[in-house]
């Protein structure tokens, strides 16, 4: 199978698992943010598959930069009725015309500009924050009735001993001047807003607070360790781990991802914070060693690095259980299934 085939069938799966829950969906107009950025590359797929197959006569608007760049990689998107695009940087777009039910506020600083160290810490955290109050100031004018705000896990600070995984109530916020999370620190801040704009305008949100995550269209180049190790076992003499493999991380399929948010986008508590996430834990040297095994059986695992700095400071994993209890939200796809499709996807590309 091809990787647009391929593609096709995970998002009918995404579609079909969502089930009754596109029944709150019915005759909505949902603006976007974000929607051409590897989560949009899932969501608007999703969304434009659910209007064809379902007939939930949707509309929606996402805001892109550049549309033409997206599209020409989404026919699945370009070609769907009820999407639409409207041009725009997230911290100043002029507003698009009509009235939302919904909105998802999924808009992030570059990946690529972040890997080619093109953006510095203040413009990051400018860029994060004024988007987000560019998407209050519309949801507070146009009285939109329920809004999604993604949030990161760079949410938390340094995961403390005595603490396995990321709850939501963890009291540690990263450090004033760690320059290195200024998204963490633009996280924490555009919630604040969500809070005080939903306290003057009277706003339903719910925040999702979003950990790593792996399937199809995953850049494969930049700094995902699951993507590079993907890259070598394809094509490379070895999988390569620049540093000592002893971090922790967790991965969550984007076809699952999809099921989450939409979730939380119409069954999330008012004002509530979820992490979304996988809570299987995985160290960096067993994760490239478990991709070896998958992709290319056979294929040398090089650990070039050092232990540096703490142990504690590594760990980078989420409790999941406020979504499981609350929203009878899994993890219906197993890391290893998820590393397959991506590394299938991805060699049909080339």
């Amino acid at each position: 199978m091809t990787a647009a085939p391929l593609f096709a069938a995970e998002i009918d799966t995404a579609v079909a698992r969502f089930g009754n829950g596109w029944d709150a969906l019915r005759g909505a107009r949902i603006f976007i943010t974000g929607g051409t950025g590897y989560f949009g590359r899932w969501l608007l797929p999703a969304l434009a598959r659910a209007n064809d197959t379902l007939g939930l006569d949707l509309r929606v608007t996402a805001l892109s930069r550049d549309p033409a760049r997206f599209l020409a990689d989404a026919p699945e998107v370009a070609t769907s009725p009820a999407i639409r695009f409207h041009p725009g940087d997230v911290r100043d777009f002029a507003f698009p015309a009509g009235d939302f039910t919904h909105l998802i506020h999924a808009a992030a600083t570059s990946a690529a500009a972040t890997f080619h160290r093109q953006e510095d810490p203040l413009t990051k955290f400018d860029t994060t924050l004024q988007g987000a109050r560019r998407v209050l100031d519309l949801a507070a004018e146009r009285r939109i009735p329920r809004l999604l705000m993604l949030g990161s896990g760079a949410f938390y600070g340094p995961l403390l001993p005595g603490h396995g995984a990321y709850t939501e109530d963890y009291p540690v916020a990263p450090a004033a001047d760690n320059l290195d999370v200024a998204i963490g620190q633009a996280k924490r801040a555009a919630e604040f807003l969500c809070a005080a704009y939903a306290d003057r305008h009277g706003l339903s949100y719910s925040t999702a607070r979003c950990f790593s995550f792996i399937g199809p269209h995953l850049p494969l180049d930049l700094h995902y360790a699951i993507g590079n190790f993907i890259r070598d076992a394809l094509g490379g003499e070895a999988i390569t781990v620049g540093g000592d493999g002893t971090p922790v991380r967790s991965y969550m399929y984007a076809g699952d991802l999809v099921v989450w948010l939409l979730t939380l986008l119409v069954r999330g508590a008012n004002g509530r914070a979820y992490n979304v996430g996988s809570d299987e834990a995985v160290t960096i040297g067993d994760l490239a060693h478990r991709v070896g095994r998958v992709v290319a059986p056979g294929k040398p695992v090089r650990i070039l690095g050092q232990a540096t700095g703490l142990p504690t400071r590594n760990i980078y994993l989420p409790s999941v259980a406020r979504a499981r209890s609350e929203l009878g939200l899994d993890l219906w796809t197993p890391l290893d299934e998820a590393i397959r499709l991506t590394a299938r996807c991805a060699e049909s590309r080339n």
